[in-house]
């Protein structure tokens, strides 16, 4: 049937006029263009399972309730009795798949979801051996601990809009150092649960690691996982939406997407090859580099590395500034005491060179990308999961 097919469209081809074959040529090339557009938008939101088993490393027998989710995003399932978990509907990329339970060391894996609809990722962890004063948490506060908690959540949660609807809900996990060689260092003994009413999550954050230097550099890391509250009404869940799509905008994930498609300019972003961040160069935009997609190189088939000396200066265009950032700016010296309706930010690689992946999520050392600017002032209220698409992508 296909070839009686192919002779009769050849036949047909034949018989029409040198116009009219360029035209049925031109229809046919169009069509095969949209077919292939198609197939590559359905495979790279292709979705995947990850199915395992946990157990503890020293019994051999199954963990119950463990917690096993994709670090960064609102993927996660817990595992049951006979320790099997399953987490469904994972769009393909690089991830960190994490394991965490109570009085059990966690464990995490770099895993790719490219090929196999299904990959299968076993745990063996191994119980936690605490030390007391690692443990003690004090249940008065005295006037330092205060002090220093604000000092912190100001540094954390930030201050931008979505921070005055975040509060951190088990905060007397925390525990605070202060030293000549630092302003301020965290730790706390169980994840930090912080609820983000602006955007419509419950965060866990495991903190590894929080600092304040005293050039008041900020260097914070942890594991991350997103949990979605349920809008009381349509109006809180379109308020959401709404707020969600503008945490997402302009920021690095939607940049480094955007760098990785080759549409920079069309999603506003303006860049700029600078040797240092000033802020007498909000203004200045004779640096601008359209050649800017010449430093990403393809390394697998869901993960690009960015390579560049110096530093990137990138303009957003499509959204002004947020009040609360004109102080920020003016306090590190940027002597523009009004508003500006665009946002500024640079972008350093401490080692030359990053890796991410098709979603914009950075996949190796946290340290490999350091950022200045609007995005060092956006905190984790304004954190988004990165498994989160904008409504015009789903």
């Amino acid at each position: 049937v296909l070839e009686l097919f192919k002779y009769s469209l050849f036949c047909f081809y034949k018989k029409l006029s040198f116009s009219m074959r360029r035209f049925f040529v031109i229809i046919l090339l169009f069509a095969l263009s949209f077919s292939l557009t198609d197939q590559y938008y359905s495979q790279s939101r292709k979705h995947y399972t990850i199915t395992g088993k946990v157990l503890d490393k020293g019994t051999g027998k199954p963990i119950p309730l463990a917690n096993v989710f994709l670090d960064g995003t609102t993927f996660g399932a817990a595992t049951d009795n006979s320790g099997k978990y399953e987490i469904k509907n994972v769009v393909r990329g690089s991830y960190k798949i994490v394991v965490s339970m109570i009085g059990y060391e966690q464990k995490d894996v770099n895993i790719q979801l490219m090929d196999s609809a299904t990959i299968v990722v076993n745990f063996k962890i191994a119980t936690l051996s605490y030390k007391l004063e690692e443990i003690n948490i004090t249940t008065e506060r005295d006037y330092d601990w205060i002090d220093d908690y604000e000092f912190f959540k100001k540094n954390f949660l930030g201050t931008s809009n979505n921070s005055e609807e975040c509060s951190i809900m088990n905060k007397g996990v925390l525990e605070f150092i202060k030293s000549d060689e630092f302003k301020l260092k965290a730790k706390a003994s169980e994840p930090l649960k912080i609820l983000n009413k602006a955007l419509g999550y419950i965060v866990y954050f495991d903190m590894k690691d929080f600092e304040i230097l005293n050039d008041d550099e900020i260097n914070y890391y942890g594991t991350i996982h997103f949990e979605e509250l349920i809008p009381n009404n349509k109006d809180e869940k379109l308020k959401w939406e709404k707020k969600r799509e503008e945490a997402y905008k302009g920021s690095l994930r939607h940049f480094l997407t955007s760098l990785c498609k080759g549409k920079l300019q069309e999603n506003g972003f303006y860049c700029y090859k600078v040797n240092f961040p000033k802020w007498e160069d909000l203004r200045n935009r004779k640096y601008l580099d359209p050649y800017l997609s010449e430093i990403i190189e393809r390394i697998s088939p869901v993960e690009r590395v960015l390579q560049f000396n110096k530093y990137i200066m990138v303009t957003y265009m499509e959204e002004w500034e947020e009040r609360d950032f004109l102080a920020y700016r003016n306090y590190h010296g940027s002597k523009i005491f009004q508003r500006l309706d665009f946002q500024t930010s640079w972008v350093k690689l401490p080692y030359g060179f990053a890796m991410f992946d098709l979603n914009g999520n950075v996949v190796d050392n946290y340290k490999s990308v350091k950022v200045y600017g609007y995005w060092a002032w956006q905190k984790i209220a304004d954190l988004m999961p990165t498994d989160y698409v904008p409504r015009e992508l789903n």
